[in-house]
């Protein structure tokens, strides 16, 4: 599957005024924050994410899902293939290729706007100890150019 998104790292007072902006003063979408959890693969000297591959298992809703993405340079485009799982982190095509848990990142995401080919979310981020936060869109190969519309909107907020 090709997905295409763009990304935006935000400052926490960037993120808070968006958050207050899109979810009480004028929200658009049925807002609610749901939690994930991604659990990262790969060797031990991180070869898999040297050649921009991302191995990783969700945990979402109660439920894993393992993808294995490639990332294209330079660009906002991956493919995701899906991964089979046999028992969620432990044991999974990921440990067999032998790869290790290298980490885990926590999410908290609010999806914001749902429109014109676009689903724009905001991110809280949890990791190694650090927390960011990030703004992203995903859309459609025909729609692009609405993801960059609704992306200088809000960078021009």
């Amino acid at each position: 599957m090709t997905e295409l998104e763009k990304k935006l790292l935000l400052t926490k007072d960037e993120y808070d005024y968006l958050m207050e902006y899109f979810c009480k003063k004028i929200p658009l979408v049925p807002t609610h924050i749901t939690k994930q959890t991604n659990y990262y693969f790969d060797t031990d000297d991180l070869s898999m994410n040297r050649k921009n591959i991302t191995c990783r298992v969700r945990l979402k809703n109660g439920q894993y899902k393992g993808t294995m993405k490639q990332h294209f340079a330079n660009s906002d485009q991956s493919t995701e293939t899906e991964i089979k799982l046999y028992e969620g982190i432990n044991k999974n095509a990921f440990t067999d290729m032998g790869l290790k848990l290298q980490g885990e990142l926590i999410t908290e995401r609010c999806t914001v706007f749902k429109h014109f080919g676009c689903e724009v979310v905001l991110d809280k981020n949890a990791y190694l100890g650090h927390i960011d936060y990030e703004l992203e869109i995903e859309y459609t190969p025909e729609h692009e150019k609405n993801a960059q519309t609704i992306m200088h909107i809000i960078l021009d907020m």
